[in-house]
């Protein structure tokens, strides 16, 4: 009985979850390009929006990729209150195409799955881990019980599980957990990998295998 009534929270929280959508852009800019980057992504991406927000990050130990764009929302109410006219598109397009250096990889759609909140200002350092689900309920399962039961040690750090849909290096899903540095994303890898709870996810989550593994971290965030 105790496992139908998980079973059922799990479906509902993955029902309020599954209408938002993840696109995430990878870029390879030049050397020294990021300030102008940031400077035009803000000119064009700062207005309100119909759900969800804009993001751009840079990142780190991830081949042909500097930075990265992220939109989300909710896909049936998503974007910018204010569509940019074809002109004002193309103008964009072409003010950061002069910035990239060369192509990039891994570009991707996702649904969130899986969401703990948090302090997004004070943690804009995150480890993201892209890998292949043998049975992916099962691990929306252990991985529901396994942040609920590490919740003293995460503290206002946010986790995010997300499936991906689309594009990406080769997973079916994504995981991210947020830091307020390099050095806290370790330490508070290292606490959690010590907890009984750790233990008993990786007994229950399936079989896995890890695809890449990399750090961005946050420049801007409009929501």
């Amino acid at each position: 009985m105790k496992q139908f009534l998980f079973s059922c929270a799990v479906l509902l929280f993955v029902s309020a979850q599954a209408q938002f959508s993840v696109r995430v852009i990878n870029l390879n800019l030049k050397f020294g390009a990021e300030e102008e980057m940031a400077r035009l992504f803000e000119e064009y991406h700062k207005g309100p929006r119909n759900s969800g927000g804009a993001h751009f990050s840079s990142v780190n130990y991830l081949d042909n990729v500097t930075h990265r764009v992220i939109f989300a929302g909710d896909p049936a109410n998503f974007g910018a209150k204010k569509i940019p006219s074809q002109a004002e598109q193309e103008a964009y397009m072409s003010k950061i195409y002069r910035l990239f250096d060369g192509k990039s990889s891994g570009s991707h759609v996702m649904t969130t799955l899986a969401w703990k909140g948090g302090d997004r200002d004070k943690n804009k350092f995150s480890k993201v881990w892209e890998f292949k689900a043998s049975d992916p309920a099962k691990y929306l399962q252990a991985h529901t019980t396994f942040v609920k039961a590490i919740e003293e040690i995460l503290g206002d750090r946010v986790v995010g599980l997300s499936s991906i849909d689309m594009g990406g290096s080769g997973g079916t899903h994504s995981v991210f957990m947020s830091g307020a540095s390099l050095n806290d994303l370790v330490l508070t890898e290292r606490a959690l990998s010590n907890t009984k709870a750790f233990q008993t996810f990786i007994a229950n989550r399936g079989a896995v295998e890890m695809v890449s593994v990399y750090m961005t971290k946050n420049i801007l965030r409009f929501n």
